[in-house]
């Protein structure tokens, strides 16, 4: 009778395992209309450029909480409010250096330093599928052009200059790109642990590129999703001009990402993201540069989040 019990203890056992393995889970964003959510992000860029025998170096730095606040629905998409709260930027490179705090007071000299506050919480409209794709961004393309057209002693080509420097970062088709890498990452079956699926973005943040990511839950315990994701980067090619200058931009990369999200809300507990992508941007002979050029080109970045 004491075997008994025991076998039938360790079957118990057995099946258990069996099905909590065998659990599926709606993976998605389930978010409470009028609740803030908000995640802390961290991201760090290196970019190397092989200038013939010198190597320029560019390094980017951004730091900040962006708040996302649910208001309604299309549909069985989402509606959000969306609010940069917080923002450092940091760039350092030869030609070109920018450092600003939205927690420090602005310097009424720093031109760009007032592009980037007049951003701050201002709110702009998002709207995402329960999957986290990104199916448009309003408002923000307003927010910038606001922001310069309030500029005074400005001359026009200066301005039109700063405004395409803060629309290649925060611009709605920039912002499409950027928030989706972060937040494009559910599926739209049901899914196991250890199930696969696959997602795909168009990036335009200084280049356009396609990212195509592979995802796998990894892990669903203590009321918590666990995703991987491994992904292909590649730029679209075709011409392109920058700065009066036309060029061709051929580079390839991947991406390494891992979250883990709250099983009540979808919502983002930390993540991290790594990227490296290389490659050559060839110049187009021009008036000043009759040869053209090849420039050999290094990425990489790296990315934290974390819920606040």
């Amino acid at each position: 009778m004491k075997k008994k019990n025991i076998f039938l203890a360790l079957f118990v056992l057995v099946v258990g395992a069996i099905t909590i393995n065998a659990q599926s889970y709606n993976l998605k964003y389930n978010l409470k209309k009028g609740q803030d959510y908000r995640f802390y992000q961290e991201t760090k860029m290196k970019i190397v450029q092989s200038l013939g025998f010198i190597d320029q170096e560019i390094n980017n730095e951004f730091k900040g909480i962006t708040r996302f606040t649910p208001v309604g629905n299309e549909g069985s998409n989402i509606v959000l409010n969306t609010s940069f709260e917080s923002m450092i930027v940091s760039v350092k490179s030869m030609m070109f250096n920018l450092d600003y705090d939205s927690s420090k007071p602005l310097d009424p000299n720093d031109n760009m330093a007032k592009l980037y506050s007049a951003v701050i919480g201002k709110d702009f409209k998002m709207v995402i599928t329960p999957q986290g794709k990104v199916l448009r961004i309003e408002g923000i393309d307003r927010i910038i052009h606001e922001a310069v057209k309030s500029m005074e002693n400005v001359q026009p080509q200066m301005a039109a200059m700063m405004r395409k420097t803060l629309s290649s970062h925060f611009g709605a088709e920039a912002l499409t790109g950027n928030m989706a890498m972060l937040l494009s990452i559910y599926p739209v079956a049901n899914k196991k642990v250890g199930d696969n699926w696959s997602t795909s973005t168009k990036l335009a943040s200084g280049l356009n590129a396609d990212l195509n990511n592979t995802w796998t839950l990894a892990d669903a315990s203590n009321k918590q999703w666990k995703l991987k994701g491994n992904g292909n980067i590649t730029t679209e090619g075709g011409e392109t001009e920058m700065n009066g200058m036309k060029m061709n931009i051929n580079l390839t990369g991947n991406q390494d990402s891992e979250f883990v999200l709250s099983q009540n809300d979808g919502w983002f507990v930390s993540g991290k993201q790594k990227q490296q992508i290389q490659g050559v941007v060839s110049m187009k002979g021009n008036a000043q540069m009759p040869q053209g050029m090849e420039i050999p080109m290094k990425v990489t970045l790296s990315t934290y989040l974390e819920k606040r």
